[in-house]
């Protein structure tokens, strides 16, 4: 078994997002999430098995209190002889995922990205700066939260502004944990893109406007519609049925896409660390 003990260094963000859009193209089998609530702690396995890659398993939680607040652990088996290949910390990797992951959608937008604006400044934020700053090299990255923004943004070399000059965007990337709508439909301009990536239910990033202007939204799982209420109301098309030709999504003024989490980019980011990384071989017994 392959034990990963450096994620950042280990990623390529555009084979990483390469390896996503393969793992949706492929067979694969993903286990009925079920979430576990304990008090405002929020936790679950995501499991997957890709055609090609192997058997993906996340655990994963979202602790308010703690450090980062997402925490989750990861491992690869081989579907075969159920042996274990590759075991990583998925704190980070589920940063590098979630930010492929929309790095693929707008790419299937046909969106070319100048000015990128970030609402929000923690690990999600930042992986999406990352990967965004390496897939489509914009002209500029803007960056707004309600604390850290000004330490962040020195930290990655962005722009810190304020919000509405963040909403008028290309693109903008909503990556918060609010429970009270953030990015206002008002406020972006015709023809841009949205994509957010808060977590489900009770968290709220888009208003109605949002979600009136753009009419349809691509999302990341077909769970996506019952987990959050971010898309509520609009025809939600999946990335997987995008890509296979059964569905398509008819934007009217913006583009849309919610992320809530999907098992097979899980799997997709494992299998990636496990081709890629230099690791420690363990042997378990």
């Amino acid at each position: 078994m392959k034990l990963v003990l450096n994620v950042d260094s280990a990623v390529d963000p555009r084979r990483l997002v390469d390896d996503i859009e393969r793992a949706l193209r492929a067979k694969h089998l993903v286990l009925p999430r079920r979430a576990l609530t304990i008090g405002n702690v929020w936790f679950a396995p995501m499991a997957s098995y890709v055609e090609g890659m192997g058997i993906g398993v996340k655990l994963v939680g979202i602790y308010p209190s703690a450090s980062p607040p997402v925490k989750a652990l990861a491992a690869l088996i081989d579907p075969n002889t159920g042996e274990v290949l590759a075991l990583a910390d998925a704190t980070k990797l589920t940063g590098w995922r979630t930010a492929a992951a929309s790095a693929l959608a707008l790419r299937l937008m046909g969106v070319r990205p100048k000015v990128i604006g970030v609402v929000g400044a923690g690990v999600q934020a930042q992986y999406h700066i990352r990967v965004f700053r390496e897939v489509f090299a914009p002209e500029s990255i803007m960056l707004y939260s309600r604390s850290r923004a000004k330490e962040v943004a020195g930290m990655l070399g962005v722009k810190y502004a304020g919000l509405d000059e963040v909403l008028s965007a290309d693109v903008v990337i909503a990556a918060t944990n609010s429970a009270e709508p953030v990015v206002k439909g008002a406020k972006l301009g015709r023809g841009s893109a949205v994509i957010s990536v808060g977590a489900p239910r009770p968290v709220r990033e888009l208003d109605e406007d949002v979600k009136r202007r753009a009419g349809c939204a691509l999302v990341d799982s077909p769970e996506a519609v019952e987990e959050t209420d971010d898309v509520a109301g609009v025809e939600a098309v999946p990335l997987e049925d995008l890509l296979a030709g059964r569905r398509s999504c008819a934007f009217k003024e913006i583009a849309l896409y919610k992320s809530v989490g999907y098992a097979p980019f899980d799997t997709a980011a494992v299998y990636h660390l496990y081709t890629r990384a230099e690791g420690v071989e363990v042997e378990l017994s």
